[in-house]
């Protein structure tokens, strides 16, 4: 797993009750102090994005993966949501893009859709000649 070497690399020399990522001065990092230590305000005006949040990062890495096709009790996990129910209610108009794809998979498989094979004509097409 990639993650646990990173974890095993920020936990190093740590107790096991302190936390993983601490403020300048030690204690949990609240999103104000990483904000201000990444310099956030500047880079969301520098892409013009004023008012940007650290949240819509996570809004877009959910409707990314499950607009990719992730399977969406995977994306529930890593998104910490009770049930897959809750994060496709949040998220899952970006699966409406895949109903064409979804349509296409099943009229393979049913043989109701069938591409043309190059240089080859169909039925239809040689009973017209």
């Amino acid at each position: 797993m990639h993650l646990v070497p990173i974890v095993g690399r920020w936990s190093e020399g740590k107790a096991p009750d302190t936390w993983l990522f601490t403020a300048p001065e030690g204690g949990p990092l609240r999103e104000s102090n990483w904000k201000r230590s990444v310099g956030w305000a500047a880079a969301t005006a520098a892409i013009g994005r004023r008012g940007f949040r650290v949240h819509d990062l996570r809004h877009t890495a959910a409707s990314v993966w499950l607009g990719a096709g992730a399977d969406p009790k995977v994306v529930q996990r890593v998104l910490g949501h009770a049930t897959a129910a809750m994060t496709m209610d949040l998220y899952g108009h970006m699966m409406d893009a895949n109903l064409w794809q979804a349509a296409r998979l099943v009229g393979d498989i049913s043989g109701t859709f069938q591409p043309p094979e190059a240089g080859i004509e169909n039925e239809d097409d040689q009973e017209r000649h």
